[in-house]
């Protein structure tokens, strides 16, 4: 019984330390240009917050964003009516895992009211997926558009 409860309070803690992990993550790298709160920066980064959960409804959505961290991509983007023109790098540096926790905070975090009734977080497989078949630009913006 006392191993049980010691391997609990282990799961438990573990997957606390992933959903900080990812926080820690947006914080130090996605945070200057999407801002703290995922609200983007007016004509230079695109919101994050309100518009992505939706896209979790829909394959498109689900390669879309692995695809856009993993190649990145510049140039016009329209969302929320307003167009943004700018380069959002890739971050290939960061492990799959590490991906998928940040993708899975900007989700949980700023986008929950928006998820499909029977999301399921990103997995790192899906980043490791879309790392061996590096998306182009043109499959990221016809994603982009399927799943808007």
């Amino acid at each position: 019984m006392k191993r049980l409860l010691s391997s609990l309070i282990l799961a438990l803690a573990a997957g606390v330390a992933g959903a900080a992990d990812g926080k820690a993550v947006y914080d130090a790298n996605c945070a200057a240009c999407h801002q703290p709160d995922g609200a983007g920066a007016l004509g230079l980064a695109p919101p994050l917050a309100g518009t992505l959960g939706k896209r979790m409804a829909v394959p498109e959505g689900r390669k879309y964003l692995p695809g856009i961290v993993i190649a990145g991509l510049a140039g016009k983007m329209e969302s929320k009516g307003v167009m943004y023109e700018g380069i959002m790098p890739n971050w290939q540096q960061f492990s799959d895992a590490e991906l998928a926790a940040v993708l899975n905070h900007v989700l949980t975090t700023f986008n929950a009211a928006e998820l499909p009734a029977d999301f399921k977080p990103i997995e790192a497989d899906e980043l490791a997926a879309a790392r061996a078949k590096k998306p182009t630009a043109k499959e990221l913006r016809a994603w982009r558009a399927a799943s808007q």
